[in-house]
């Protein structure tokens, strides 16, 4: 079976990352993967070429839209047909045509993922509405051209297809999913990675996971940190990412005099280390599909604080406590300071049971593989 997974492809990119780690599971030697990278980091890159995958790349389309036109165009029409299935990862449909390029050109079967519930794209009201309307169009143009409607949460299903798929249930849900046993609570990790950062025990660490961007809303989490360290003056906040805000976030910490409170980690490799270390995880994101940093800290037994805006699945209720957006930077802080209390343990064994480990949205995976292509084993 000859498969090509297209998606962006950052390093600090959650489809990216669910790409990695959902379809990177599924070992069957009968099937071999290209990806096709929407812009492409060559950190990715690497990691493609290391899994024995074959690797082809277009310009971003939000920074060269006609440079993505046509290498989409020429890309599909030399290789469609060479694919037993193509699996779009998309955020938005308003960039539609790659997946009309590829049914046209002979793809046999044409798989969709959503992974969000609004744009990934920054843009102001009028850009945004212009979006929005090519969305809608393109959702209807080429739902019919889709064999198999994949998402990872309810809120992106309904986003990402059409009122009809959605009411005749023309889809199936394979939420993001991680490696649960490698984000379980423990203890001697945790001592071990404060040590190596320098922070005592009687510190309270606050921390956020994430790519620097509007959506992600890293602006707003600083307001509410300094809001917290007027009550907590003992207290830090971690913010591990890289992404286009990083500029405007270093200013804003040096604007509120947080310098010595606040440190930007960049990327980092062992997130999960850091999970162990952190007291606190704060999410006041904009918009999310089904957020693999909520699956990833919830295992670690970590309290989070995300906004009720985004999805949230199906969660631990005794350590995730949703705050709207609405509401003010002071609340949100008293908010997470009455809340910080209670003995922490693992919650691997409730996110097994939901439905969040590897290898069973792997296998789920792989199984609508198998149906739209009728391939035996």
């Amino acid at each position: 079976m000859q498969v090509l997974e297209v998606g962006d492809f950052l390093k600090a990119s959650g489809m990216t990352k669910y790409i990695f780690n959902v379809i990177g599971q599924i070992n069957r030697s009968e099937m071999h993967i290209d990806v096709l990278a929407i812009s492409g980091s060559d950190e990715c890159k690497k990691i493609v070429r290391g899994k024995n995958w074959g690797f082809f790349k277009v310009s971003a389309v939000n920074k060269h839209p006609l440079k993505n036109f046509f290498q989409s165009f020429l890309f599909f029409k030399e290789n469609a047909k060479n694919y037993d299935v193509i699996h779009f990862h998309e955020t938005a449909m308003w960039n539609f045509w790659p997946v009309l390029f590829a049914h046209f050109f002979g793809a046999k079967h044409i798989v969709l993922n959503s992974h969000n519930t609004y744009f990934a794209t920054n843009g102001n009201k009028i850009v945004l509405k212009v979006l929005e309307y090519l969305h809608i169009f393109g959702k209807h143009l080429i739902n019919r051209f889709l064999e198999k409607k994949i998402a990872v949460s309810m809120e992106a299903a309904k986003w990402m297809f059409t009122k009809k798929t959605i009411r005749n249930k023309d889809y199936i849900i394979i939420p993001n999913a991680i490696k649960l046993t490698s984000f379980d609570f423990d203890k001697q990790i945790r001592a071990k990675k404060r040590y190596r950062l320098g922070i005592s025990d009687d510190v309270t660490l606050y921390g956020n996971v994430g790519i620097l961007n509007k959506r992600k809303n890293q602006t707003r989490l600083i307001e509410i940190f300094s809001q917290i360290l007027k009550s907590d003056r003992n207290s830090l906040l971690l913010i591990i990412g890289e992404g286009p805000a990083r500029n405007k976030l270093e200013k804003q910490i040096n604007c509120l005099g947080l310098e010595n409170s606040v440190m930007l980690l960049g990327n980092q490799d062992n997130v999960n280390d850091f999970y162990q270390a952190m007291d606190v995880l704060i999410m006041p994101s904009l918009h999310e599909g089904l957020s693999t940093v909520l699956l990833e800290a919830q295992v670690s037994g970590v309290k989070i604080f995300p906004s009720s805006e985004i999805p949230l699945g199906d969660y631990m209720k005794d350590i995730v406590f949703p705050i709207s957006l609405e509401k003010s930077d002071v609340f949100w802080s008293k908010y997470i300071l009455n809340h910080l209390y209670g003995t922490r343990v693992s919650h691997l064994s409730f996110m097994k049971d939901r439905g969040y480990d590897l290898k069973s949205a792997s296998e789920r995976t792989y199984e609508a593989y198998l149906e739209v292509t009728n391939f035996e084993e």
